[in-house]
């Protein structure tokens, strides 16, 4: 079989095999469990007695400013002239002097020192300042006006408690704000009530002045009526003159045509034969009677009218419908006005006496007169014309009456109507005045009773809208994070102890791990079993190991086909299990038709009997000869040595009686016995002594065509390995390699 080459002494390699740490570790799982038991011991520990948690209590408030329930505007109707009206707030910015807090400015407040004083001394708490103010935190919910104070402390009951008393005293200093700040709004506000009453009062009076002075109630109906009047009259003037003109005509001809009568009249009296007879009335009376009535009517025309009676009436109607519409008159009183007027302007055009002679007029007309034909003739044509003369001159005294009494109205008016824009103007700016300041004063008298009103009740800018109370969990809390870190880190020491404790075990475990550390080739590894008696073959029972060393077998042949081929099989100590090697390569070789010999070569004292004796047929193994024997000449046929054993196809030379020295295994002797072995057996397997322990190996190579050196896991350090593989190595025998046993089944490739 092919070696593998042995590393230089100078060439460098790790002495660790990670694979065999990781599966180190899996074998010590159990340590791990009892380190991670302990490290969650040990965190749960310290968390109790290092750590704490944080528990958090939140109460929330809903801010209100009293500022929002108080209405600081009024609207105000100011008349600007005819037909027009401006419309504007007043009182808008009527509070800008007084100071005024956005609910930012409020959450800024709640943490102040003075407040954190007195937390300190209510709660008699022993944090500093910083520290209170770092538990405490103040925030506000985004587009809304809650605000939330929450607060932090190891208890539940502390968290909720210093939330609650923070939030009263915060609401206390508030409060208090708010009451002075009440107080000095409503002195304000007084002082602006005051002023503006005091100037309201100037206003009235100076307008109650001007309307007394020019006669004005309401200058807007009145410049209309003016202006409708005047316009009436224009016509009413171009009428009557027109109606006089007519009436005049009339009169100059009727006078004309009576004048003609009359000489006619004159002259056919000395010619009239007969009396003119009236059963009522003569002729001469109906004459004289109409010659009194033309002297009533010329004195009716020089009658005047009065303008002054006039315009006091008017104004009088005008005065009481305004002060109707606005219920300070009564329906009885304004219609009692309007009828003084009418008849005024009724008799103006139509008196008592000019009805009186009207009647009269009628009268002489419906009278019958008797007198002789042609007299009744005449009298009737010229009572005709003095009653058409009568007509005229009725018409014409209508008319020039009503003309007199238009023209005077419309001088008066036309008098009026040119200072009617000043008055206006005036009349406009002293109302608007008035009625700006009598707004203003009723919005300050209303801002004020709703201040004086929140004074007397309970107030402030903020309602609490849930109380802190005591959480169920905690908020956060660095007992986990303390339990967890002081764990890891016990686990972590722990595993680097254990981690360091497999590292510092330089005994073999694994076929890598041998192959790592002792850098020579490994043929087979074998697992460990507890029971014994299964790794050693029998005619009942294979070995556990059997098939193993078929493997191992095979090649080893194959490398050495030459009969009597010879294998050393060795160890570094007792107990790594070289013999239960030997015997089952002798049991495989055995069953393949070899012809095996099985020598037991540790030929000094031992306490311990030959572990072949197993094998022996019904022969006691302390009765016989063995190679001690025979190396010492107390025996001279080899084949009085050799005894056959239950496994097929192999004897087996045992150790026997004492020991002798280790000198006779390079005599002539031994060579001699080994080269007719070597003849007689196709296979022949010696057991040495630990390399450890003696030189014996040492000797046997020189017979052995190759080394088969056997180490067990867990049971020596690698340099003592080492150093009885070189010694190996320095023989003229291959060094074969290794032969694993022991290995635990976590570490089997």
């Amino acid at each position: 079989m092919a070696n593998e080459p042995v590393a230089a002494k100078e060439s460098f390699h790790i002495p660790l095999e990670l694979k065999t740490i990781i599966k180190s570790l899996r074998m010590r799982l159990w340590v791990l469990i009892v380190i991670a038991l302990l490290s969650a011991v040990t965190g749960v520990a310290a968390a109790l007695l290092l750590g704490d948690r944080q528990y958090e209590a939140t109460t929330v408030l809903y801010y209100a400013p009293i500022e929002s329930y108080v209405s600081d505007t009024f609207r105000i109707y100011q008349s600007v002239g005819s037909g027009t009206e401006l419309t504007y707030d007043q009182g808008t910015g009527l509070m800008e002097n007084l100071n005024t807090t956005d609910l930012i400015d409020y959450v800024n407040m709640v943490k102040i020192v003075t407040n954190l004083e007195e937390l300190r001394r209510r709660l008699s708490l022993e944090s500093t300042l910083e520290e209170l103010g770092s538990s405490i935190s103040v925030d506000t919910a985004w587009d809304s006006n809650l605000m939330f104070i929450s607060s932090r402390a190891d208890r539940p009951t502390d968290a909720a408690l210093k939330a609650n008393t923070i939030r009263d005293i915060f609401l206390e200093n508030s409060n208090r704000m708010i009451d002075q700040d009440i107080e000095s709004k409503i002195a304000d506000i007084t002082l602006q009530y005051e002023t503006t009453a005091a100037d309201l009062e100037k206003a009235q009076q100076a307008f109650a002045a001007f309307t007394r002075t020019h006669g004005i109630r309401e200058i807007e109906t009145e410049a209309e009526q003016y202006t409708s009047e005047m316009l009436a009259l224009e016509s009413t003037l171009a009428r009557t003159k027109s109606l006089i003109e007519t009436a005049q005509e009339k009169v100059d001809k009727i006078k004309q045509e009576i004048a003609i009568q009359q000489e006619l009249r004159e002259k056919a009296k000395t010619e009239q034969s007969s009396q003119i007879v009236s059963d009522n009335l003569t002729a001469e009376e109906v004459a004289n009677r109409i010659q009194l009535l033309q002297q009533q009517i010329e004195v009716m025309q020089t009658a005047k009218t009065d303008p002054v009676e006039e315009r006091r009436l008017k104004n009088a109607m005008v005065v009481a419908e305004n002060g109707y519409v606005r219920g300070i008159v009564t329906r009885s009183e304004f219609e009692q006005a309007k009828y003084e007027y009418e008849r005024f302007l009724a008799q103006k055009s139509s008196d008592a006496e000019l009805e009186a002679v009207q009647k009269q007029l009628e009268k002489l007309l419906s009278s019958r007169i008797t007198s002789t034909t042609e007299s009744r003739t005449e009298n009737t044509y010229e009572l005709n014309l003095q009653t058409r003369l009568l007509e005229s001159e009725l018409q014409r005294i209508e008319a020039n009456a009503e003309y007199q009494s238009s023209l005077a109205r419309y001088e008066e008016l036309k008098g009026k109507y040119v200072d009617l824009p000043l008055l206006t103007q005036e009349y406009t700016r002293l109302s608007g005045s008035m009625a700006s300041l009598e707004a203003a004063a009723q919005g300050l008298n209303k801002v004020l009773k709703q201040y004086n009103l929140i004074k007397d009740q309970p107030h402030s800018d903020f309602s609490v809208v849930s109380e802190a109370i005591e959480p169920l969990y905690p908020l956060e809390s660095n007992r986990r994070l303390i339990a967890i870190a002081v764990t890891m880190l016990c686990f972590l020491l722990g595993f680097t102890v254990l981690l360091v404790f497999i590292a510092l075990d330089m005994r073999i475990k694994s076929a890598g791990d041998a192959r790592q550390k002792l850098q020579v080739p490994i043929l087979q590894a074998l697992s460990f079993i507890r029971k014994k008696t299964q790794l050693v073959p029998s005619p009942e029972a294979e070995s556990a190991h059997i098939e193993s060393y078929r493997i191992l077998c095979r090649p080893l042949r194959e490398a050495h086909p030459n009969p009597g081929a010879t294998f050393l099989v060795t160890s570094t100590t007792q107990g790594e299990g070289k013999s239960t090697v030997a015997s089952n390569i002798a049991t495989v070789f055995g069953r393949q038709d070899e012809r095996v010999l099985l020598i037991d070569a540790q030929i000094r004292k031992s306490q311990q009997p030959t572990p072949f004796a197993a094998f022996l047929i019904d022969e006691d193994p302390m009765v016989g000869d063995g190679l001690g024997e025979y190396l010492s000449y107390k025996v001279f046929d080899h084949q009085q040595i050799i005894s056959p054993t239950t496994l097929s196809g192999v004897d087996v030379i045992v150790r026997r009686g004492e020991a002798v020295i280790p000198d006779l295994l390079q005599s002539a002797r031994m060579r001699e016995l080994m080269d007719n072995l070597k003849q007689q057996y196709s296979v022949i397997i010696m057991e040495g002594p630990p390399v450890q322990d003696c030189v014996d190996s040492d000797i046997l190579a020189s017979y052995a065509d190759s080394i088969l050196f056997v180490t067990a896991c867990d049971t020596l350090k690698p340099d003592v390995i080492q150093r009885a593989i070189r010694r190996m190595q320095h023989t003229k025998a291959h060094f074969e390699g290794i032969i694993l046993t022991k290995v635990r089944q976590p570490y089997l490739d």
